[in-house]
């Protein structure tokens, strides 16, 4: 099963995590964290010691804010994990509920792609 890592401003990934736990109940295999109170450095010392060998997906809220600046160092250091930015989600529970049937590469590809259509502008 693939893990995950989901690091973000604030509260936003718990609420995130709690909304996709009401719709397809409790899951394992993830961290949540916030950047809140936290330097640089301790981020990426938090997110490293919740990161295995196997390849994991680290989610982020956006390009360019401390969480992804965090997990972009990791990530050159430990490239069979993957950094997908601008997690909403559409993006998780495709995650949660592809995990454990698809390859880890056809997955990150399919997380992706469910997260950009997602995100549609509905005409009038």
């Amino acid at each position: 099963m693939t893990l995950a890592v989901i690091l973000t401003h604030g509260g936003l990934g718990r609420s995130l995590m709690d909304a996709v736990e009401k719709m397809l109940g409790p899951q394992t295999g993830v961290d949540v964290l916030s950047n809140e109170g936290m330097s640089l450095q301790q981020i990426v010392e938090a997110v490293e010691a919740r990161l295995g060998d196997a390849p994991s997906v680290l989610f982020v809220d956006h390009c360019g804010g401390s969480p992804f600046v965090a997990c972009k160092s990791l990530h050159s250091r430990h490239p069979q994990h993957v950094l997908l930015t601008g997690v909403n989600l559409p993006m998780l529970l495709s995650f949660f509920t592809k995990r454990a049937r698809l390859p880890f590469e056809e997955l990150v590809q399919m997380v992706e792609s469910d997260g950009h259509r997602g995100i549609q502008r509905i005409p009038a």
